[in-house]
């Protein structure tokens, strides 16, 4: 895209942290999966400002050395051509910053584990050596998050030498509408199926512009991005998981598969894969404290119980498991209607648990920010036991907040609002009665029942 879309609050820290470092070494490592727009974000930080930048290839130390070295180069003429080491590399570039104030990026970062990870203490001799003389902003900026995290957060050699740590997530929702706007998209549910698909991943949206297909229909969409062999996005989830995996990644894939079909339970997953549940729940474990790719949820809001479910957060790739890689036979036999068959009848599902999601996120931020409720939840969750199933519940000693959330406002009637109120009834708190659905209620018997059982009712308009 040619716009530069918000990044606002990260844009401005780093700005803050241009000022320290007027007189001051600050470093900072930015971390974000893939696509999400970590270049672009330092890229538009660094316009005007004095800078360096390195990208981190895979080659042999020696060439990635020799590439450094042009760019130093083509800014600083006087510099040799030739680099001999590491250690005169970084000699060079901390004693530029004696001088002055420089912004020194290094992108891919975490490539150096994989070509020469003595790099890392020789940097955290000179951060050491320098800090105190230097007018510097150091960036370290990765895709590989469990990388990251060892080389940073871990006994490695560069552990404590990191001021601050951006994890860089994906546009709301919100700001996704006004990348649409932007695009001739201004109704509501077209701009949910291209969130449905491709989340807030900056990248995604660049693809879809580049392909002139913001306004193509969903069908057309998934056919010329995913489902024709050798499409922009049909390697999309192996490119970025198979390096953060390294060699169990077809075990973790089929996980992640099982997940994004709303198999949530060890033994619905160990069921599939035919492996013990134990197995499962040390892949699981992994995938939650390792990766941060999936999300643990406890049964009837117990952190003890064993009947825990677990959801895969990123929707993309929820997305890209569910009709791609479950597909990947049907697509190297050019087997597309079959495909898009499968796709009409169940992307409604699909959209169901990611509504869902959006709902919560949104539900609980305007909560917090314009007291739309009588009520200040720490967070909004799903809810579970033997009898009963609610997707919005938060409770305290004091309140009780629960509710639903319907993609089609239709299936808001009596019974769920009776389900509600049988719930309810047992519990001796303030409660406040919720439910959500894309679209607004049109029935007045319903919208009647609402208002003499004391329901608060929102549309997705009224929680944008």
């Amino acid at each position: 895209m040619k716009k530069f879309y918000n990044r606002k609050n990260e844009l401005a820290l780093l700005n803050k942290h241009f000022i320290i470092a007027k007189n001051n070494l600050i470093t900072e490592a930015i971390s974000g999966r893939r696509r999400i727009g970590k270049t672009e974000l330092i890229k538009k930080y660094i316009e005007n400002k004095p800078s360096l930048y390195f990208y981190v290839t895979k080659k042999s130390s020696q060439m990635i050395l020799n590439d450094f070295s042009v760019v130093l180069q083509e800014r600083f003429s006087f510099l040799p051509k030739e680099i001999r080491s590491w250690e005169d590399f970084f000699n060079i570039i901390f004693e530029l910053s004696k001088k002055q104030r420089l912004i020194v990026v290094f992108d891919e970062f975490q490539n150096f584990c994989f070509t020469d990870n003595s790099v890392f203490s020789i940097l955290q001799k000179k951060i050491d050596e320098f800090k105190k003389h230097v007018k510097m902003h150091l960036i370290f900026i990765g895709s590989i998050q469990s990388l990251m995290d060892k080389i940073f957060t871990q006994k490695e050699p560069l552990f404590g030498r990191i001021d601050n740590f951006i994890y860089l997530s994906g546009f709301d929702f919100n700001e996704i509408a006004a990348i649409c706007k932007d695009h001739n998209i201004k109704q509501i549910n077209k701009i949910f199926n291209l969130y449905s698909i491709f989340n807030g991943v900056a990248k995604y949206y660049d693809v879809l512009e580049k392909f002139n297909l913001f306004t193509a229909s969903k069908e057309k969409i998934l056919k010329e991005l995913f489902i024709t062999k050798d499409s922009a996005l049909y390697k999309e989830g192996e490119n970025l998981l198979i390096e953060e995996f390294g060699p169990n990644h077809k075990r973790y894939f089929d996980i992640l598969f099982c997940l994004s079909i709303g198999k949530t339970k060890t033994n619905e997953i160990a069921d599939i894969m035919q492996l013990p549940v134990t197995t499962i729940s040390k892949y699981l474990s992994v995938l939650i404290q390792k990766y941060k790719i999936v999300e643990k949820r406890n049964w009837a809001n117990k952190f003890n119980s064993k009947n825990n479910r677990y959801y895969l957060k990123d929707y993309f790739l929820q997305f890209w498991f569910r009709y791609v890689y479950k597909n990947y036979n049907k697509i190297e036999l050019g087997a597309v209607k079959s495909i898009l068959s499968d796709f009409n009848i169940s992307f409604q599902s699909h959209q169901g648990f990611i509504f869902e999601e959006l709902t919560r996120k949104m539900l609980l931020k305007k909560i917090l920010e314009e007291n739309i409720l009588k009520c200040n939840p720490s967070s909004i969750t799903n809810y579970w036991d033997k009898h009963n199933e609610f997707d919005i519940y938060w409770e305290d000693k004091n309140s009780l907040l629960i509710g639903e959330i319907k993609l089609n406002s239709k299936a808001v009637n009596a019974k769920l609002i009776n389900k509600i109120n049988s719930f309810t009834n047992l519990k001796q708190k303030d409660i406040i009665k919720v439910i959500v659905a894309f679209d607004a209620i049109h029935s007045k018997p319903v919208m009647n029942l609402l208002k003499k059982y004391n329901f608060h009712f929102f549309s997705l308009e009224d929680l944008r």
